[in-house]
């Protein structure tokens, strides 16, 4: 087997696991067992299982903004590219927002360094919401609580199990992202926007 592939299966097989059971709740031997590898390939390629944890973000998109939108078009055209990325990312990465919802939520030592991943999405976010409330394209009273509904509908984990039991119908990712556009639109105020 050659590296890159064995470092995927590792990858894939901590990915999976990091997911079920949480960063301390899974063992190398755990990881190495489900790659079907060596555990000294952990210590190899990665150093350790922290390493490994933190090479599962490596592709992770880490957006770059110049300026901002000069008109209304652009702004709901920004807003609505990184809630849809958002949404999209949710359904082709389902572990891997799994994994960073639940490293955050814990304060882990490992959620510094998954920040630093998430900051310039939530201040452009922040500083987009702001722009269309001055603006008057958004009717919101607080910046932050916009902000923060915006993060929970898109980031919402609708590939739980537990929230597949409510589910009724099969969801097709781009209908998510177009509905959770709209719905986020809704509650700024810019019911125009559909």
């Amino acid at each position: 087997m050659s590296e890159p592939d064995t470092k995927l299966k590792m990858i894939r097989a901590a990915k999976k696991l990091f997911a079920q059971n949480g960063f301390d709740g899974t063992s190398t031997r755990d990881i190495v067992s489900a790659a079907g590898v060596n555990i000294s390939l952990i210590s190899y390629h990665f150093g350790s299982k922290e390493n490994l944890f933190f090479a599962l973000f490596e592709g992770f998109p880490v957006p770059t903004y110049d300026g901002m939108p000069e008109n209304r078009d652009q702004l709901l055209e920004e807003l609505s590219g990184i809630i849809a990325g958002i949404v999209m990312l949710r359904f082709d990465e389902p572990d891997l927002v799994t994994i960073l919802q639940q490293e955050l939520y814990r304060q882990s030592t490992r959620s510094e360094k998954l920040v630093e991943l998430l900051t310039p999405t939530w201040n452009r976010l922040r500083a987009l919401i702001e722009l269309g409330k001055v603006q008057g394209l958004f009717r919101v009273e607080h910046v932050d609580t916009a902000l923060s509904f915006i993060m929970a509908v898109a980031s919402f984990p609708r590939q739980h199990s537990f929230y597949q039991g409510y589910l009724r119908e099969k969801e097709n990712p781009q209908d998510v992202a177009r509905e959770t556009l709209q719905f986020i639109f809704r509650g700024l105020g810019c019911i125009e926007q559909e």
